[in-house]
């Protein structure tokens, strides 16, 4: 009896030792499960979640991280995720909707910088992109992976000061290597130190090479000032298969490719109006900003003041020479017009034309608003896409089709309000015109010769004189539509050469900035000086032009 207790017992315990067993091993197999949902949840939350949040410091250690017991969280900071604006809390918090393939960045305030890197470039952003943005032909947006538990941007406290200037470059639009040298050689060399707050490139930074970028970019640098670039139709990657696959390697190199800033009085928004559609086999651009950029623009100018001075940057024109410039949506730029309208004090800054000209847009053009706006087409660096007969140095004069030599702008900003200074590439600060008349005239022939000025930079409402000699009366000249003569005759030489060994010059086009007047038919044989003078509301331009007459 004894034996089989025991053995009954050994039975039983051996039971209870498999159950254990068993028990053990599931509620092992549950803490696994467990886990492993956890770590599923999480990384699931981690990439569809629909928010985005973090701290606007003011990062006193320089270190560009987030320290709470070192940096100063700034309140009343503005933060956009592209389409909506948050103002950031006590604690420098915001917290934003987040949508895949978008762009955080924040809203640099007044007396505030952002970090700038080795290329002068700002960097105020964050991108999302799950899957990455990307062409076939160039390197684009890499997956940018797990949304970061907060995003954070660190400023540092500058005086900016009421009275600057911004460095403004049309399409730089480089081919190759070879034009980038060209730009170095033409322009950025004698721009080094230059005292401007910041520059900008209005588009079209390269010529559909977007390989070229960083040796661009390192050349911008020697300047030594930082530098913005906005988005042009030859910035895109072809290959992309839509709208944001062709920004891929900008949003890389550059960043977003619309947002704004303030600096000093003035309040600037980056535009991009480009549109990149893919329809079966075609692929082609028009201009455009799309829903989520239009309702940015409304939010953001929603909390600027009326009277504050702003300042729009976008490559195409709102309007072209001969009406709408290729809309997607003609009913878009209805809607822009509608909100710049409210907006009095502000001017565009556009390119795309290799056109130096001002126009204002009024009710003729659809602008709703009581007074026109200013749209100013600041020409290019690149002329005339770099073509024409090269120089000694072997760089192509490439004069644009209106007559303007290669050139840049600069913006100047005074308090609330602004003006444009124009320099042409390597000649004089006052060379601001062409003048052309005959070299020599005969004493019979004096009689309906004109005097034509080419007065690249002068306004529409400009009073344009001129005399012959320093002490002849000055008399009115009157703006025509004509093609710039100096440009006719260049175009004219090339064509009568048999081969060029470069790339020739094409097309003219007039575009508001000529003015003429006849020759006094009392002129007596000899040399004279023919002085032009151009006074507009911004500054007095002045030329001169010598020519012979002949007895």
């Amino acid at each position: 009896m004894k034996r089989n207790l025991i053995r009954i017992s050994h039975k039983g315990q051996r039971k209870i030792n498999y159950c254990l067993s068993i028990g053990i091993f599931y509620i092992f197999l549950f803490s696994i499960l467990c886990c492993v949902k956890t770590y599923a949840t999480e990384h699931s939350n981690d990439q569809t979640r629909n928010y985005i949040s973090g701290i606007i410091f003011h990062d006193k250690t320089g270190n560009e991280q987030y320290e709470s017991e070192k940096d100063v969280p700034l309140e009343g900071v503005a933060v956009s995720n592209g389409r909506e604006i948050e103002v950031t809390d006590q604690e420098g918090r915001y917290e934003l909707p987040l949508r895949d393939n978008s762009i955080i960045f924040v809203i640099k305030p007044q007396n505030w910088m952002v970090p700038i890197d080795e290329n002068q470039l700002p960097r105020f952003y964050h991108i999302h992109s799950s899957d990455g943005l990307s062409g076939t032909e160039f390197d684009g947006l890499p997956p940018t992976g797990e949304i970061p538990e907060s995003v954070n941007f660190p400023l540092y406290p500058v005086d900016e000061p009421d009275e600057y200037e911004v460095l403004v470059f049309g399409d730089t639009q480089t081919r190759n290597e070879e034009e980038v040298y060209y730009i170095a050689h033409d322009v950025l060399t004698e721009l080094v130190g230059n005292d401007s707050e910041f520059g900008v490139t209005l588009g079209d930074v390269v010529f559909d090479d977007l390989d070229l970028y960083p040796h661009f970019n390192h050349s911008i640098a020697t300047v030594g000032i930082p530098w913005r670039n906005l988005l042009g139709n030859h910035d895109i990657d072809f290959t992309g298969d839509n709208n944001e696959e062709a920004r891929g390697t900008f949003y890389r190199t550059f960043g977003p490719t619309y947002y704004s800033f303030s600096h000093g009085p003035a309040h600037y928004i980056i535009l991009d109006n480009i549109r990149w559609i893919v329809e079966d086999d075609s692929r082609y651009y028009r201009t455009g900003l799309g829903e989520d950029q239009m309702e940015f623009l409304r939010n953001e100018l929603s909390r600027i003041g009326p009277d504050k001075l702003v300042v729009l940057m976008a490559h195409i024109p709102w309007h072209g020479p001969g009406g709408g410039f290729y809309w997607k949506d003609e009913s878009e730029r209805d809607t822009l017009y509608k909100i710049l309208s409210r907006h009095p004090n502000s001017v565009s800054l556009v390119s795309h034309h290799h056109k130096h000209y001002h126009r204002f847009l009024d009710e003729e053009e659809g602008f709703p608003g009581e007074q026109p706006h200013h749209m100013i087409s600041v020409g290019s660096v690149c002329g005339a896409w770099y073509t024409g007969v090269p120089d000694e140095y072997g760089i192509p004069h490439a004069m644009m089709s209106d007559g303007t030599p290669t050139s840049y702008t600069f913006l100047h900003i005074d308090k609330n309000d602004w003006k444009l200074r124009w320099k042409a590439a390597r000649r004089p600060a006052d060379f601001q015109m062409h003048i052309h008349t005959p070299d020599a005239i005969s004493l019979d022939n004096l009689s309906g010769v004109n005097v034509t000025a080419n007065i690249f930079n002068a306004l529409p409402t400009a009073n344009v004189e001129m005399r012959i000699g320093d002490s002849g009366p000055w008399t009115d000249m009157k703006r025509v539509r004509k093609d710039d003569p100096v440009r006719v005759a260049a175009l004219d030489w090339e064509k009568q050469l048999d081969t060029i060994p470069w790339r020739p010059l094409s097309g003219l086009r007039h575009f508001g900035h000529v003015w003429e007047a006849k020759l006094n038919d009392d002129l007596k044989p000899g040399v004279h000086v023919i002085h032009v003078r151009a006074t507009d509301e911004w500054w007095t331009y002045e030329g001169k032009r010598i020519f012979r007459v002949r007895e």
